[in-house]
């Protein structure tokens, strides 16, 4: 190899490293770290994972949007934060049965915080996927107000039935319920 050659070599590496650095901060980049507050809120939601309850699970600046039954023996709670429409939803599992005097006794499995959704967009707890019609599936959706079921869903949660656990799934085949309709 000629001095020549090689110096055209370590040019063309050189140039070539120079402009994988230039784009690495916009082809890699990784995403963005969640705010302080984001953090706030997830640790928030996590303090009642654990917490036993009976009858309605008031939280302060926080309004009670409902849940219902997921599956036996599992619930559901849905919460909004009116001074910037964060969600929180609380999955929670029956431990005592309600009597005629006694509210059930449940303890919250797990929780999950939402961001506010982008404009037009929903955060819908009545979601399905597939065939199965159980509504165990959270999204964010965005549809027609004429529409019974959205299908645009931005973003989709799932609740184990065995866990009462929230995890992040991919949105493809859920469907929300149009909550406006």
């Amino acid at each position: 190899m000629t001095l020549s050659t090689l110096h055209r070599r370590v040019v063309a590496a050189a140039l070539f490293g120079a402009v994988s650095c230039a784009f690495a901060g916009t082809a890699d980049a990784e995403p963005k770290a969640p705010s302080e507050e984001e953090n706030a809120d997830v640790v928030f939601a996590k303090a009642f994972i654990g917490t036993i309850f009976q009858g309605d699970l008031e939280l302060d600046g926080w309004t009670d949007l409902g849940g219902g039954l997921i599956t036996p023996p599992f619930y559901i709670r849905h919460y909004m934060r009116e001074a910037d429409r964060t969600y929180l939803v609380l999955t929670a599992k029956e431990v005592a049965k309600a009597t005629k005097d006694v509210p059930a006794r449940l303890v919250v499995a797990d929780a999950l915080i939402v961001s506010p959704p982008q404009a037009g967009a929903e955060f819908i707890i009545s979601c399905v996927k597939g065939k199965d019609e159980m509504l165990r599936y959270l999204g964010v959706a965005k549809g027609s107000p004429d529409a019974a079921w959205w299908s645009d869903v931005r973003k989709a949660w799932e609740i184990s039935i065995e866990t009462g656990v929230i995890q992040t799934t991919k949105p493809k085949g859920v469907r929300c319920t149009n909550m406006s309709d």
